[in-house]
């Protein structure tokens, strides 16, 4: 008797991607089904909110009352993590859900191959370039929303420097932030986003933050570029 075939798995992802992906449509779903007054505190505490953050900073309050700055440093700090893990409707998680996934797996197979192997220390640094991209590309947002913007929110700063930084190491120890294929894949990924900022609204209903993918991309590259640096000199290459 040949012994029965094993089944590939349904999700053919690392847990923690999984786990995350699932953590970000599980979130949406608490806050779409929470009273409105804890779903409209988790917008006002979490998104990016340029008129709160810069009459924080000392900028003109264009919304008294309704957008009052912010009361310190971690109510200014939090939306740039907490923005997250948060998203405008179903079609915004589920889609950043399945693209964290895509994405973040062969980013991490390269993150374990320069940490010597799969394991905590890869996951770790797996979430610290998703986080750092996130908060790049927050402020990037901010930078360009001054005094005033709409709010933002989804993971989509921290998935895209996810793209950064897989388009940067797919090149090797060789990689360079200036060489001419990040170059030219990185103005495809600029000019793709800027078009579908424009047509979004159109297609989706609802504006594109494409300041968050550029920033996010950009922090994301530049991480992978101090990995990359800091591997080759524990290699004394």
């Amino acid at each position: 008797m040949q012994p029965a075939e094993k089944r590939p798995p349904i999700v053919n992802a690392p847990l923690p991607l999984t786990v995350f992906a699932l953590l970000l449509i599980a979130l949406h779903g608490a806050r779409v089904f929470a009273p409105q007054e804890l779903e409209i505190a988790a917008l006002y505490h979490g998104a990016l909110f340029p008129e709160r953050f810069w009459g924080w900073i000392g900028g003109p309050v264009l919304l008294p009352g309704v957008a009052p700055p912010y009361a310190g440093w971690m109510g200014a700090m939090a939306p740039f993590v907490l923005s997250t893990l948060l998203h405008g409707d179903w079609f915004h998680v589920i889609l950043n859900a399945v693209f964290m996934i895509a994405i973040g797996k062969p980013v991490l197979e390269m993150l374990s191959a320069l940490r010597g192997g799969y394991g905590p220390g890869a996951i770790i640094m797996l979430f610290v370039l998703i986080f750092f991209s996130q908060a790049g590309g927050g402020l990037v947002y901010l930078l360009l929303n001054n005094p005033s913007g709409p709010i933002a929110v989804g993971a989509s700063g921290g998935i895209s420097g996810l793209m950064g930084a897989f388009f940067l190491m797919r090149e090797g120890a060789s990689s360079r932030l200036l060489s001419r294929n990040f170059l030219t894949v990185t103005s495809i990924f600029i000019i793709a986003n800027f078009l579908f900022a424009l047509v979004g609204p159109a297609l989706l209903g609802a504006s594109i933050a494409w300041e968050v993918h550029a920033g996010g991309y950009v922090a994301g590259a530049l991480f992978a570029r101090v990995l990359i640096w800091n591997a080759l000199r524990k290699l004394d290459i």
